[in-house]
């Protein structure tokens, strides 16, 4: 069996690793100042181990794409490099000290194929910017106030973050450069992902709850997976992230948001669980919500709106309809857009149907009974899904209370000002994300404060709160349900256990 030449090279590097790295360390020493005039003996161990790097980069390179994906790697790993402080000229020096190494220990042949990534990568360290996008080609600098020391982990990752993010990107393409060549111009994509993997995990940070971002983890990997990507990289990625937050952050600070991240590794590592269809034909009102559902999808709001009205006609309470046709396929619908199976344009047109076809039936809903009780329900400000909220005001409606929705994403002085003059019992309050609970937390705050509100019921709902059993008491409220229509029952408990 012939061998090829790239791989005699790559195995002769490794089976050279360490007198490779030795003579690369010499050279560099010879270049240093003398001892007198600045020891450096901490950063030559150092940049010892990021020859080392540079050696097992270079070989794995050479078994793959070659010359191109050795730069790729000095791309990111001097991105990385001038994130902590290194110049760009200090990777120069170290990958020209590697060539000549290489050129007196390897054979002629050999060595010429290996001098000619490294020539590679030398060059792409003179380009400008040297990675793309632009977004990617720089680590913002350290924040110039330093944290304070009574400031929190999920505060200090917070603010760290615009650092944090572009760092894991640089070190976890530095890790693959494989896969910077294969995104391409979707490289860009990945920092996003890692903002909003920030967001995530400083929500759940806050909150010390480590079920949420594990739950989104989850999320994510059924995502990548929709998308026909490979889950595994997700993991990869989380833990360039966990590496990025211990050499951002304090090891205090650092401490918990890693060990979340851990627990979502552990996590993803545990295997997929597909989660079954909302709308199942056995559960009450299955056939009709599995007609509306399709209605939905077929993009036919003609026959969505018939199949209700001949659902009304024949004497199915609106209430039913709400809890086993509305509210089953809206969280449908969530799960076929969150798994890719269907669009943001689909999922925003299914939704709009729904609102269309309750607005029809509000006649319907209003009671003549009235409970002489109000309430306020709300989307918290920064939630854009609103449906939700709107369930729980019909259900409360339903129930004979006077109720106030006011939509989505209202800020929080606005919230407790319509709930003051409208002398509120309940304020219903919906998150669709982790990352608005840091929003809902401050309007439950900003609520216990005002005297004015002391006596309201504060209820919370979404989809972290029926994801994380017992969330609703961590943010200061005073109950949660899993379902619109089973809020009616939790305010009307609280209020009778208060003798209100």
């Amino acid at each position: 069996m012939v061998i090829p030449e790239r791989d005699r090279a790559a195995d002769e590097l490794l089976a050279r690793r360490e007198t490779l790295m030795d003579a690369a360390i010499d050279r560099l020493k010879a270049a240093r100042p003398a001892p007198g005039e600045g020891d450096g003996r901490e950063d030559l161990a150092r940049c010892r181990e990021d020859v080392g790097a540079h050696v097992d980069a270079l070989s794995a390179a050479l078994r793959a794409a070659g010359a191109e994906q050795f730069s790729e790697y000095c791309a990111y790993t001097a991105v990385f490099l001038e994130g902590l402080g290194a110049p760009r000229s200090a990777l120069g020096a170290a990958l020209d000290a590697l060539g000549e190494a290489v050129g007196e220990q390897l054979a002629p042949a050999l060595s010429a194929i290996a001098q000619e990534a490294l020539a590679a990568g030398r060059r792409r360290l003179d380009a400008s910017p040297i990675v793309t996008p632009i977004a990617l080609a720089t680590i913002p600098a350290e924040a110039p106030a330093p944290l304070d020391e009574r400031a929190d982990a999920a505060e200090a990752l917070a603010r760290a973050a615009p650092r944090i993010a572009p760092m894991s990107v640089a070190l976890g393409y530095m890790r693959r450069p494989g896969d910077a060549l294969a995104h391409g111009a979707q490289r860009g994509r990945c920092l996003e992902d890692a903002r909003r993997h920030l967001a995530q995990l400083a929500a759940a940070v806050e909150l010390e709850t480590p079920a949420l971002f594990a739950e989104y983890a989850d999320w994510v990997r059924s995502l990548l997976t929709s998308f026909g990507l490979d889950p595994a990289a997700l993991v990869t990625h989380l833990g360039a992230l966990g590496d990025a937050i211990a050499i951002a952050l304090p090891e205090h600070l650092a401490e918990a948001p890693r060990r979340y991240l851990a627990a979502a590794i552990v996590r993803l590592a545990a295997g997929h669980v597909d989660h079954a269809s909302f709308v199942q034909p056995d559960a009450p009102l299955g056939t009709l919500a599995c007609g509306y559902l399709d209605a939905l999808l077929q993009g036919d709001r003609g026959r969505a709106l018939r199949l209700i009205r001949e659902a009304v006609e024949a004497s199915t309470p609106i209430k039913d309809i709400y809890a086993h046709v509305f509210q089953p396929c809206q969280y449908e619908i969530g799960r076929l857009w969150q798994t890719h199976q269907i669009s943001i344009a689909e999922e925003h047109y299914c939704t709009a149907v729904t609102q269309a076809i309750v607005s029809q039936l509000y006649p319907l809903v209003f009671n003549a009974d009235r409970a002489g009780r109000r309430l306020v329900a709300t989307s918290v400000d920064g939630n854009l899904h609103e449906v939700g909220a709107r369930f729980v005001a019909d259900f409360f409606e339903m129930a004979g209370w006077d109720t106030f929705y006011l939509g989505a994403s209202t800020p929080a002085q606005d919230v407790i000002d319509v709930v003051v003059r409208r002398q509120a019992d309940v304020l219903a309050v919906s998150a669709a994300l982790a990352e608005h609970l840091t929003s809902v937390h401050a309007l439950i705050a900003a609520a216990r404060d005002d005297h004015r509100c002391r006596n309201v019921v504060l209820l919370v709902g979404g989809q972290p709160f029926r994801v994380v059993h017992g969330l609703w008491r961590q943010l200061g409220a005073d109950g949660s349900a899993p379902s619109a229509e089973g809020a009616v029952d939790v305010a009307k408990e609280i209020l009778a256990a208060r003798g209100a």
